[in-house]
């Protein structure tokens, strides 16, 4: 290529990224002008479907657009991520999610989507808790009584997670290697379609999240033994003690609720999208609203803490599956 036609592509080349990028900020600058989709990876009238709709609410007051939350179950919430990653990096799809977006690719071979790489975090809005509960029928009124029960019956207590390998999954055999009581996971397809086991005593112990906790053990239908995904005690359960004050180590990883869009989105729709949501976070009201249904709330977050967060509970689970050897299928 001579001299002359060199000059005129690099020239050419120039003039089209100049005309491209006030039409980039025009697209950002009108953002949004059409509905928002907001992701859930788990089933409707589940804890993250309950925070999912309240944030809604708000949002889309503040952005005058309609939010339109989508409910994606499955595969230990990868579904739902997939379902983000494969939608445009524009701001009009949001995720959000808990822990299981960092810890899931750690965990299953067939999920090879990276967390830092393909997503941005927004806002990082509560840290979750998850506890171990025992129908009202139960004997044991505490984990030391339960693990005294196990080993006395002629066969393992039953206990039952939100699948095989979730973090609940882990929490149990965590007890198991640690206190030696005997123990037989039973992994459902989400909490919902567990509850009603755990309740009328077909499940001798479960993991259930802090809504249900809360809700049935006020109704004294279940009994609480312990808090985990906590490095203290619940600010809504400050009489129930933690797996790890109770000697079970592993358990005090401290698990995130947070919102993220797909890497690639433009960086003045994650600044006002971060902005806004943590807004909302800080509101009394949703403030409130989060710890009443078992979580911590959190708000400030900055897309560089957030990352430090969930840099922290990759660093724990993999140490955690140092602990424990789980057969995944």
């Amino acid at each position: 290529m001579n001299t002359r036609r060199r000059t005129f592509v690099a020239s050419g080349l120039a003039g089209a990224l100049a005309a491209a990028a006030p039409f980039a900020q025009a697209q950002s600058g009108d953002y949004p002008n059409r509905p928002i989709r907001l992701v859930v990876p788990t089933s409707s009238g589940s804890t993250i479907d309950v925070i999912a709709r309240e944030y809604a609410k708000e949002l889309q007051q503040t952005l005058g657009q309609p939010i339109v939350v989508d409910n994606k179950p499955g595969a230990n919430m990868s579904i739902g991520v997939g379902n983000v990653i494969a939608s445009p990096a524009d701001g009009y799809t949001l995720l959000l999610t808990t822990t299981e977006i960092v810890r899931a690719p750690m965990i299953y071979s067939n999920i090879s989507y990276d967390p830092f790489k393909q997503f941005v975090p927004l806002a990082h809005i509560a840290s979750t808790s998850i506890f171990f509960v025992v129908p009202a029928s139960s004997p044991a009124a505490t984990l030391a009584e339960f693990v005294a029960l196990s080993r006395s019956t002629p066969q393992p207590l039953s206990y039952g997670t939100t699948g095989q390998g979730s973090g609940s999954h882990f929490y149990g055999e965590l007890i198991a290697v640690q206190t030696g009581a005997r123990m037989n996971h039973i992994p459902y397809k989400g909490e919902v379609p567990m509850l009603p086991d755990l309740l009328a005593g077909r499940l001798d112990a479960g993991f259930i999240s802090g809504a249900p906790a809360l809700q049935y053990s006020r109704s004294g239908r279940i009994r609480i033994l312990a808090g985990a995904s906590l490095k203290q005690r619940a600010t809504a359960l400050p009489q129930v003690p933690t797996l790890a004050e109770q000697g079970v180590r592993g358990t005090d990883i401290e698990g995130f609720i947070g919102y993220f869009v797909a890497r690639g989105t433009p960086t003045p729709i994650v600044q006002k999208l971060a902005r806004e949501l943590n807004r909302i976070a800080a509101l009394p009201a949703m403030k409130q609203r989060v710890e009443e249904m078992g979580f911590e709330s959190r708000s400030g977050s900055t897309v560089e803490s957030f990352q430090t967060t969930m840099k922290g509970v990759h660093d724990g689970w993999a140490e955690v599956n140092r602990m424990v050897a789980i057969k995944l299928d």
